[in-house]
């Protein structure tokens, strides 16, 4: 009954910090009231991840070891909170701040705590634990789409924020009472986790070209289908797809990792992306938008139950907190240069054609990257840690 408590509020916190996901619905509405261009916009999202990304980075420091309450309460108040600024400020410095900064902060600590809590809670299973922490966060975009594409329509997008931020408020307290019991588990060595390199590195540089060619396409997921001259309905709908099948793909990964290597994972969702993301960028086509954009959702979620199981297999459960908090700066590196860069390709030429040429290269070149990262030091070998420098030479081994 623990187990399943903990999980529920895992779920629960992942659910209301991965609406974050849903931006894109935002993008057409929030351009209009902003009176800006759209790579302005696409801005607020990049914010958002960088922030998302340095707190998972300075996670051991902000979700110490110990009760899951203390993380998970300060997730609600910053969640709520930034939403709540950015639908009283009214401007793009205040969006930007609330929803990029406070809101994309809520998300790491929610994100690293939940993950920590999950795989702790399920030690038999801690592929699966994963699978069901982090799809969790992607299904957050599909439970809140509806309220990001009808409220922006009926109440305007600041009510829209200040009518989630009042969702949010109660969801997180909901979820840190269930999520309480968990326990934050201390590192083994806290001398050894100073130093990175070698598969470190080549995997921090898989993980950002998986990122770059997956964020965007999903950070532009509803204006994709629009340029398309489909109608409203429909971006929401794509949206949908790519969000659902994203947090399919982080489940059924992370039940794979429980069997199968996690580069076997990880090479499998990347070279899916590389070849879906150039298939709409050659025949682009209003039916095959809605294919490309499930698929490439679960080649994205595939890396995010897929490189979370490889740090526990070369590091172990413990270090999970503090080796893939850094690895996991590869994904803000990206969210800061993918969703931009495709509005500005958006904006050169007023299509997303190039932009997904160039999101298809991305993933063929961590592809090519992959194939250069050694196996873990066992198949199964979530018991077994090993310091980051060892880790680096163990391909010489």
């Amino acid at each position: 009954m623990t187990v399943l408590r903990i999980l529920a509020g895992a779920v629960l916190l992942n659910l209301m910090t991965g609406s974050l996901y849903a931006w894109s619905l935002f993008i057409a509405p929030a351009q209009e009231a902003l009176d800006v261009g759209r790579a302005a916009v696409s801005s607020i999202f990049a914010v958002a991840t960088v922030a998302f990304a340095a707190t998972m980075f300075l996670a051991p420091v902000l979700v110490r070891p110990g009760t899951a309450l203390k993380p998970a309460l300060a997730t609600t108040a910053l969640a709520a909170g930034g939403l709540l600024l950015s639908g009283m400020a009214e401007s793009l410095w205040g969006v930007i701040l609330g929803y990029g900064v406070l809101f994309g902060f809520a998300s790491g600590i929610a994100y690293s705590a939940a993950l920590q809590a999950a795989v702790g809670a399920l030690e038999s299973r801690r592929g699966l634990a994963t699978g069901i922490a982090v799809s969790s966060y992607a299904l957050g975009a599909v439970v809140f789409a509806p309220l990001f594409r009808i409220g922006p329509e009926r109440w305007g997008v600041w009510d829209t924020f200040l009518i989630t931020a009042a969702i949010f408020a109660a969801m997180g307290t909901a979820g840190a009472l269930l999520i309480a019991p968990a326990q934050i588990p201390r590192p083994d060595d806290q001398e050894g986790g100073g130093k990175v390199s070698g598969p470190f590195w080549r995997l921090w540089f898989c993980f950002f070209c998986g990122c770059t060619a997956g964020l965007m396409a999903l950070g532009h997921a509803a204006a994709i289908v629009n340029a398309y001259d489909l109608v409203a309905p429909a971006a929401a709908l794509g949206t949908g797809l790519i969000t659902a099948a994203n947090g399919a793909g982080r489940l059924t990964s992370g039940f794979a990792t429980d069997y199968l290597q996690p580069r076997t994972v990880l090479l499998g969702g990347k070279a899916l992306a590389a070849a879906v993301l150039g298939a709409l960028a050659i025949f682009g086509s209003a039916p095959l938008v809605y294919i490309v954009l499930a698929l490439i959702g679960f080649a994205y979620g595939s890396m995010a139950s897929g490189y979370p199981a490889a740090t526990v297999q070369y590091y172990g459960p413990s270090e999970l907190g503090r080796v893939y908090g850094r690895l996991f700066s590869a994904w803000g590196a990206a969210g800061l240069t993918a969703p931009p860069l495709a509005g500005y390709l958006f904006d050169l030429t007023g299509a997303y054609t190039l932009a997904l040429a160039v999101a298809s290269g991305a993933a063929v070149l961590g592809v090519v990257f992959l194939w250069t990262v050694p196996p873990p030091p066992d198949a199964r070998g979530t018991q077994r840690k090993m310091p980051l420098e060892q880790t680096a030479c163990r391909k010489n081994d």
